[in-house]
């Protein structure tokens, strides 16, 4: 009795049951251990640091995959019973028990940065929607989402013909089922997402993490703070600083956790590793192998963007690759959200309106990988796995593509940034296209590897981010001064974009502020027709002078930035002239 309580204690309490898993926990720990110190010694650049962490991580994986002879998914399955309880005669329990150990940083490294997503969204929408005279935030939110479902779109096509083309599906047989349903979020009418998104709990909202919900709630605070600024201009200054002195706490904060995340990145390449069947690749790498196309093509289309949007491609990957990597690690575009707002904001310099609002909807809508290259592969397997006398193909092939594609663009809208994600927009697309019975059978195929197809996802998810979020802020001026995105002039230009859109902005809401006025004058009882008419006249004066104020001061910022430009060229001209001339004095 003694010996079976002593065996619950190594194996419950401290998940060391055998000497197999003391030495591989134990020489894990001694890797981390020797990691952090050789991180503490020697300064090099956080790029490296996670980069020697997902080595060390992937090489001490591969070792064990190696000892414990690539066992089949059916060896890991076997790990729990039936009933799901632990199968601890396993002989893979010990690998349980280090993977157990091995989270213990990557664990950490999530719920903090978890912990901090909710506040972080939370204030960064507060600070936006405070601030009084902030316009424009409508079209840049417009404008994100535009890019956003556009990527999804892009990447959909262009991953299911690549799956057509190379006939992905062949050599798979699929199997009609049970149409497979609630797996995540069910496909609902467009009035019900919306109303859904209205959160009837504010502490609810805020403990779920989800990010919609919670920037209602930013906005609403923030909003009302704008109004009552006008009444209460004093009292809600000081909301708006201590705001601002949050966001820095909250800033702080993460960075603390980020100290940790070359350990975390290399227990989660570990625990990735040992987790499943690696020598499904042999079966299944051909489809891995296109996702894996996808998110590179994905990627490449996220860096074209950025060229073609005039920024310096080289300066943007210099600060892009951290939420990138991060994504990569956590598989949780939720997670990375905290670190890809401060890579935007504090390094990039993109401004906080496109930083604030495109970045946090990048995690729950639009996602270029997890929606478009997952659905492309989910749709041409369905395709090509499918025999020619199926009710899929008397579709006919153009037909299943704009369904297709129509689903896939919807399903994408509302969809949570966590790990699995995937998986349910695979359920709501072929559910949505009416071969809801096909999904166990594409899901067996895709979901072996799933995991490390995941990763990929994910990264292309939060870059895609970035990129929308930097493409938005450059078409608003909104790149700010020092950003190293653009050069001397490029930012003389965003300068000259805010000043004319602040400028229309600002006009708009003046004229719209002048038609009200006179409209409500207009509609007191008693008002003479002759003094209507002259309201309407007075009005159409007002709005002509505004018109003019409005091309006057347009053409003053156009004539500014011509005359910067013609100096900056001139400039340049006699710097190069004056190089050329100290060269042929040297020779």
């Amino acid at each position: 009795m003694l010996l079976a309580e002593t065996n619950d204690l190594l194996r419950n309490f401290l998940a060391i049951s055998s000497w197999q898993s003391a030495v591989a926990i134990l020489f894990f720990l001694a890797l981390q251990i020797g990691f952090w110190f050789f991180l503490k010694r020697y300064k090099i650049a956080f790029m490296f640091r996670v980069i020697s962490g997902m080595v060390i991580g992937l090489v001490y994986g591969i070792i064990l995959q190696a000892i414990i002879g690539f066992p089949t998914g059916d060896e890991f399955s076997s790990l729990t019973n039936e009933d799901n309880s632990i199968n601890y005669d396993n002989r893979l329990y010990w690998i349980m028990e280090l993977n157990i150990w091995a989270s213990l940083f990557k664990n950490i490294f999530i719920n903090g940065v978890y912990l901090l997503t909710v506040p972080i969204v939370f204030l960064a929408i507060f600070k936006i929607t405070s601030k009084p005279g902030e316009t424009g935030l409508a079209r840049i939110t417009l404008k994100g989402v535009g890019l956003l479902l556009f990527n999804v779109a892009l990447m959909f096509t262009i991953t299911f013909f690549l799956g057509v083309v190379f006939k992905i599906g062949n050599g798979f047989d699929l199997e009609e089922g049970a149409s497979i349903t609630g797996a995540g979020r069910d496909n609902v009418p467009i009035p019900q997402l919306i109303w859904g998104y209205i959160p009837n709990n504010i502490v609810g909202a805020l403990a779920k993490n989800s990010i919609l919900p919670v920037m209602v709630i930013g906005a609403l605070t923030g909003g009302s703070v704008k109004i009552l600024s006008k009444k209460k201009q004093v009292e809600m200054e000081a909301v708006r600083k201590a705001m601002n002195t949050g966001w820095d706490i909250m800033m702080s904060v993460l960075m603390t956790f980020m100290k940790i995340m070359p350990l975390a990145v290399m227990s989660m390449m570990t625990v990735s590793l040992t987790s499943r069947e690696i020598g499904a690749l042999i079966t299944i790498g051909k489809i891995i192998g296109l996702g894996y196309l996808g998110v590179f093509i994905a990627i490449g289309w996220l860096t074209l963007l950025i060229f073609l949007s005039g920024v310096k491609v080289g300066k943007w990957w210099k600060f892009a690759w951290r939420p990138l990597v991060q994504g990569f690690s956590t598989q949780s575009s939720n997670a990375t959200l905290p670190v890809t707002m401060k890579t935007l904001n504090e390094e990039m310099k993109v401004g906080s309106k496109p930083t604030n609002t495109i970045a946090p909807l990048s995690t729950t809508m639009g996602l270029i990988a997890c929606a478009g290259v997952q659905s492309g592969l989910a749709t041409s397997i369905l395709w090509t796995a499918s025999t020619t006398d199926s009710s899929i193909h008397s579709m006919g092939l153009f037909t299943f593509f704009i369904l297709a594609l129509f689903v896939t663009v919807i399903a994408s809208i509302g969809i949570a940034g966590v790990p699995g994600t995937a998986t349910v927009v695979t359920v709501g697309v072929l559910g949505g296209l009416g071969f809801g019975s096909y999904t166990s059978s594409v899901l067996n195929i895709i979901l072996p590897l799933d995991g490390l197809f995941d990763m990929g996802r994910t990264g292309a998810n939060v870059l895609g981010g970035v990129a929308v979020s930097t493409v938005v802020a450059k078409s608003e001026g909104l790149i700010e001064e020092g950003s190293q995105l653009l050069n001397e002039l490029g930012i003389a230009k965003q300068k000259a974009i805010k000043m004319l859109k602040e400028s229309r902005d600002i006009y708009i809401e003046k004229i719209q502020t002048m038609k009200n006025e006179i409209f409500k004058k207009i509609r007191i009882k008693g008002i003479e027709i002759e003094e209507k008419k002259q309201l309407n006249l007075n009005l159409k004066e007002n709005l002509k002078k505004s018109k003019e104020e409005f091309l006057a001061k347009k053409i003053e910022i156009s004539e500014s930035f011509k005359s910067f430009k013609k100096q900056f060229n001139l400039n340049k001209k006699n710097s190069i002239k004056s190089i050329d001339t100290k060269s042929k004095r040297e020779n």
